[in-house]
This record gives structure tokens, sequence and C-alpha cells, in this order.
């Protein structure tokens, strides 16, 4: 059984042609080092499936708040549809472990990627939409999404990834310990930049920069997490990635 029918069964989602799943969830990597087998990446259908989800979310958020203006309606939707939520929900549905990467990628962290994990779920949602339909694409979309909506509308949208990263720690390192040091502070009284660090085991594995101390324990939180998937699963992540992630 190939990768893409496995996500699909796992994950109860109906598909009729399966290449359009195997597209959303196929990198442009994998589709440049093996043009004999492969037509086409998934750029095409993270295009739509974009569409598609911010259609959903409008909809949904239209019909649920009717009392709420033109203003908060985007800001929620756009807390909903953030690279940070969907990486959370591509998490949920393993998506990761069924990409179809090119071997640099692969060696690089590429299932471990919030770009590639966004990406991909949102390629997910335009196969589906092409394959079943609008009204099947807002159902597992609103499966997968609806509690972030609520969330949204709550003002309880707060991604803690120092829990994550602790219960990472503690199902996978055993006896290691691990804590967080403000290593730096610069700037005016009135505007400081906070740096924090993830210590594990006295060694320092990632650092983060914010306006707030928490803030930046959660930026380093979040590096962390990435790093620790990679070195989990057998992958490597370049210093490249841990920079970029690190001003998101």
């Amino acid at each position: 059984m190939n990768s893409s029918k496995k996500f699909c069964q796992k994950n109860q989602i109906k598909f009729d042609n399966l290449e359009l799943i195997k597209s959303a969830l196929t990198h442009s990597t994998y589709a440049y080092e093996n043009q004999g087998e492969v037509k086409y990446d998934n750029e095409r259908l993270e295009f739509l499936g974009d569409a598609v989800l911010q259609l959903t979310i409008s909809d949904v958020l239209f019909r649920l708040k009717p009392e709420i203006n033109e203003g908060l309606m985007t800001k929620y939707r756009a807390l909903v549809v953030c690279e940070d939520t969907l990486t959370q929900v591509a998490y949920d549905l393993n998506l990761g472990k069924h990409l179809y990467l090119g071997k640099g990628e692969e060696m690089t962290g590429g299932r471990e990627k919030a770009s590639n994990l966004s990406n991909a779920l949102e390629a997910v949602f335009g196969a589906i939409y092409l394959d079943q339909g609008f009204a099947y694409v807002k159902e597992i979309i609103m499966q997968y999404l609806g509690k972030y909506v609520e969330l949204a509308i709550a003002g309880k949208m707060i991604y803690d990834f120092k829990s994550r990263l602790l219960e990472l720690v503690q199902s996978t390192k055993g006896n290691s310990t691990m804590s967080f040091e403000i290593i730096n502070e610069e700037g005016p009284v009135h505007d400081r930049i906070f740096t924090a660090a993830v210590i594990l085991d006295e060694k320092k594995i990632s650092t983060g920069k914010g306006s707030s101390k928490k803030e930046a324990e959660q930026k380093a939180a979040k590096i962390a997490l990435q790093i620790l998937s990679c070195d989990i699963n057998g992958c490597q992540i370049s210093l490249d990635s841990v920079i970029i992630n690190n001003n998101n």
C-alpha cells in the first residue's frame, strides 16, 4: 500500500482519485528527482487549497458570528489559517510521515519543517476539493480546524510550545533535564528585546528572541521542538533553518 493511500485510510478521508492526494503530498524536490514517476508537485494544489481554506473559515465565521465586523473576522481567520495552526494540524494527522521528499530535503529535516507541513496540508485540502467537492472538504477542514475557530473567537489562541517540548523530552529523553534561561537583554526599557535559550542536559540547543521573556522562551521552544523531532526521526536540520524559524 502506498503512502498516500495509507494517509487517507488512517485519517478516514474519502478519495476516489489517489493520484490527486499523491500530488498533494509530493514536494517539488521529489518531483524534480523523479520526473518519470510523478507529473506534478503540490504547489498548484497548495494554491487552490489555500483559497478553499480561506473561503471555508470565512463562511463559518460569517454564519457563526453575525454580530462581528469585517476587521474581527479577518483577525480570527488569520489566527486559524496561520502556519502554526496548520503545522499543528499536520502533526495531528501525522502528515510528515507520508510526504514524498527529495533526498536533500529528507536529509535536512523536511518532514518536520513547518513550511512543508502547512503547505502540504493546504494542498491536501485542494485535492479533496477537486475529488469530493466543497461540502466534503468543508466538513474535513472543520473536523480538524473547528476547535481553532472557537479558540480564536474566545481569545485563547495561544501556542504553548514550552509544554509540547516538555512532553517530547519526557517521552523520548528519559531522565534528561531541561530548562529555559534568559541569556541576553538589549534595547531601551520601553522596548526591550529578550533572548532565551533552551538548555537540555547542560547544553544549549536553541535560542529565541521576543519583546517579553515569555515570547522569547516560546520561540526558543518552537525551534527546539523542530530540532529534537528531527533528531528522533534520524534527519538533520541546518543552521539556516534554525535562524529562519527564529524570526517567525
